[in-house]
């Protein structure tokens, strides 16, 4: 895949994630819990998020691996050492990078109704981010099945969230599922703004500019 198309597809959605969450999971929230809660959970979201990927950039060895997967992500030619290149390193990237979306994408389930922008988005950036991620893991020694082995499990993994978002609030208050909703939100806004824009716009920028407000208005026709 190009650097141009995959940073275009990153982009885009990441334009239908900041849709999904500005038009689907936010006035959900606002709705339901109401605007001193919505505030203080996209806040919390956000927090959580940031604490949970500054873990995983504990050590210098770990961040430059993250950098190196998210910007292989959207097509630049990354070669990695092989010792960067380990499964669990980039495993535990992705799993962090996932999970706020697929636990958002499960409240909306548990109301009743799929966030039709909010998995577009999800479908479109799993598919850049496993790109991204498997061209180190391959490049570092790697064979191509381990890769898939690997990214399958994740993707397994992230699903169970999904059901736990659906499930496990089903039954809770509007107030409490409110709350999660914006949690998610801040969470979903803090991995758009970390693992995506910044590299996708380090050569392209007119081009991705583009694409994240044809993402943003595509989420908005979807919502």
């Amino acid at each position: 895949m190009s650097e141009r198309v995959a940073a275009t597809l990153t982009v885009f959605g990441g334009g239908v994630l900041f849709a999904a969450v500005a038009l689907e999971l936010v006035p959900e929230a606002d709705a339901q819990a109401g605007v001193a809660l919505t505030a203080a959970g996209l806040a919390a979201g956000t927090a959580l998020y940031v604490g949970a990927d500054a873990w995983v950039d504990r050590n210098e060895e770990r961040s430059e691996t993250r950098r190196m997967m998210h910007a292989a992500a959207v097509g630049h030619r990354m070669e990695m050492p092989a010792e960067l290149a380990r499964g669990e390193s980039i495993a535990a990237g992705i799993f962090i990078d996932g999970v706020p979306e697929s636990v958002a994408l499960g409240l909306t389930i548990a109301e009743g109704e799929v966030g039709v922008a909010l998995l577009a988005g999800i479908l479109v950036g799993n598919l850049t981010e496993s790109y991204g991620a498997a061209q180190p893991i391959i490049a570092g020694g790697r064979t191509p099945g381990f890769a898939i082995r690997l990214l399958g499990g994740i993707g397994l993994m992230l699903a169970l969230a999904t059901v736990l978002g659906g499930t496990v609030l089903a039954d809770a208050s509007p107030e409490l599922i409110g709350t999660a909703q914006a949690i998610a939100a801040g969470a979903v806004l803090a991995v758009i703004t970390i693992a995506v824009i910044p590299h996708a716009f380090e050569e392209v920028s007119r081009l991705v500019a583009t694409a994240t407000v044809a993402g943003f208005a595509a989420g908005y026709l979807l919502s």
